[in-house]
């Protein structure tokens, strides 16, 4: 069962307070705390449940440390994504600290969000209107830790031309960091020319690698050898 997330305590030498917490307390350990706060990381992982249960914790837990949460739907809607979180036994509450920009229901024909503190962007083409929303979540989130998941970066390249993606998350990304964010981009496996993919990755401070394995799977962290063995439970990703 995976344990629940832990707050980076500032007299334990090993949790570092410049990172934010994964959500899943044995990685938080074994990262010194969990992701770099602030910084770009992208989540790399095949189709499925895996990279949404990852984004799921972070978001979670950011939320329950007092952080200011953005979650970014580009290829789902917000119902959508509380309903997995949930299926995997992760509450997400959507609320003044914890806020969808919903890049994807309007492509459905939806008006009237299901979430009141929803953001509405006009598609996922709509990198300009995106980016005023991330500059008004920004200006919200003075004086606090943002918490940003793309989920995913996948669809902004599909409905952009590359260079336009490539500059918006030069742009925004460095917004971010210097607003004090950690930002999460969840990347389709295999989806995207390797071009393409070396040069996203290169715009990141970090690349973490899911690796199915049939019933479960391994994580790549950076500067870590060896691979971390997990599995997705009905409580959440657990290490085993």
């Amino acid at each position: 069962m995976a344990l629940p997330p832990i707050a980076v305590d500032e007299s334990m030498p090993i949790l570092r307070k410049t990172k934010l917490s994964t959500g899943i307390r044995e990685l938080d350990i074994m990262l010194e705390g969990g992701y770099q706060n602030p910084g770009n990381i992208l989540l790399v992982g095949p189709s499925g449940m895996e990279k949404g249960a990852f984004a799921f914790h972070f978001a979670k837990a950011s939320s329950e440390n007092g952080h200011k949460v953005f979650y970014i739907a580009t290829d789902t809607t917000p119902e959508d994504i509380v309903n997995k979180a949930s299926s995997v036994g992760i509450e997400l509450a959507s609320g003044k600290d914890f806020k969808f920009i919903d890049c994807f229901s309007s492509t459905l024909g939806t008006s009237s969000p299901p979430f009141k503190e929803t953001i509405q962007v006009s598609g996922p083409s709509a990198l300009n209107d995106l980016s005023l929303a991330i500059n008004e979540s920004i200006k919200e989130s003075a004086g606090k830790k943002m918490a940003v998941v793309f989920h995913s970066l996948s669809s902004l390249v599909l409905y952009n031309q590359k260079d336009s993606v490539l500059k918006f998350l030069q742009v925004v990304g460095g917004r971010l960091k210097n607003a004090d964010a950690t930002v999460i981009l969840l990347i389709e496996e295999g989806m995207h020319e390797k071009q393409l993919f070396a040069m996203l990755e290169h715009s990141m401070d970090s690349t973490f690698t899911i690796h199915d394995k049939g019933g479960s799977f391994e994580l790549k962290i950076p500067d870590v050898e060896a691979m971390i063995p997990m599995r997705l439970s009905p409580t959440g990703i657990a290490i085993i």
